[in-house]
């Protein structure tokens, strides 16, 4: 990789790929190896992923400096991956997930693994409302239009 807007370009591939409905991206570039991306994937379950990275280009390679990945659905952080170096006590340090009120070690993730893995969640919530008992369904959905 020469420069950074081949990592961006790469970035909206990623986004292609993914089960993502549509997405709001700022792109700032600093010069040629060095720029960042914040922006916001949204799916069409109403669920979004909000992420910001910094990047560096080092011996053709991007390196995230700084990064965050936050999933929220309903609202609500479903998870988050930053590396923020406030867990100083978790290996991996500073990379790590909070998962509702916990916080564990992680390694750094890719977007695409983090897009991966909302997928899955995406497919599993899928799963589970079309495993529901059909009179079940009815009924939520009548409550849903009062």
């Amino acid at each position: 990789m020469r420069d950074v807007t081949q990592y961006f370009d790469l970035v909206a591939k990623i986004i292609e790929l993914s089960p993502a409905v549509e997405e709001e991206l700022d792109l700032e570039q600093f010069d040629h190896k060095r720029g960042m991306i914040e922006g916001a994937i949204h799916f069409a379950d109403g669920s979004r992923l909000e992420f910001t990275e910094r990047i560096i280009i080092e011996n053709a390679r991007p390196v995230k400096r700084d990064y965050r990945y936050q999933y929220v659905c309903d609202q609500r952080a479903v998870f988050r991956y930053d590396n923020a170096p406030h867990h100083p006590r978790l290996p991996n340090f500073p990379h790590h997930k909070h998962i509702g009120r916990r916080t564990v070690s992680a390694i750094e993730p890719l977007l695409k693994d983090v897009l991966c893995e909302i997928a899955e969640l995406l497919n599993e919530a899928s799963d589970q409302s079309s495993t529901l008992p059909r009179r079940s369904r009815q009924k939520t959905g009548r409550k849903a239009k009062q």
